[in-house]
């Protein structure tokens, strides 16, 4: 139970980030690729009663968990209707979508923890531990797309995920710039 109150208070703090920056809408989704395995984790484990009392608690967490549902209901109907812009991709082999997974979510903890520096004017006190995070990243972004060139993935889901993660990457340094 303590672990679910930590990724949806991880949430609400990211989503209150990112609205203060004015990010709204769909949007919040392009910068929180990393906190989807998470909300997941959440939905398997959670009982109604749970989620509701998360959604009191974290408004940030509310909004994006309703906004990941309004988007995976417009995927589905996209799917069901053949019209889903990648619905003829595959799905990643497990082991490369596991670490995909792992970078995602590093790199949302990695941003949370930039923005959370920047918000409390005191940057400067956090760049040391902050700089170590993003060099344990940037080795695992590596490893990630040395794996994925080492595979038999369509080169189309490759571009997609190499172009997610450079979006990703760009974010982070922007951050990292104080």
């Amino acid at each position: 139970m303590q672990e679910i109150r930590q990724v949806a208070a991880a949430i609400d703090l990211r989503v209150r980030q990112l609205e203060a920056q004015g990010i709204k809408g769909p949007a919040i989704a392009d910068h929180m690729f990393g906190c989807m395995a998470g909300l997941q984790r959440i939905y398997d484990t959670a009982s109604d009663e749970t989620l509701i009392d998360l959604s009191r608690r974290y408004p940030g967490f509310h909004h994006y968990a309703t906004l990941m549902e309004a988007l995976s209901e417009k995927n589905q109907a996209m799917m069901e209707a053949g019209t889903h812009p990648h619905g003829d991709l595959p799905v990643l082999p497990e082991p490369i979508k596991l670490s995909l997974e792992k970078l995602l979510a590093s790199a949302a903890e990695l941003e949370r923890g930039y923005q959370s520096a920047v918000d409390s004017g005191r940057f400067a006190d956090h760049i040391n531990e902050l700089t170590g995070l993003k060099h344990r990243w940037a080795d695992d972004l590596q490893s990630v797309v040395r794996l994925f060139q080492s595979s038999d993935v369509p080169l189309r889901s490759q571009a997609l995920v190499q172009q997610v993660l450079k979006t990703m990457a760009e974010r982070i340094n922007r951050l990292g710039q104080g």
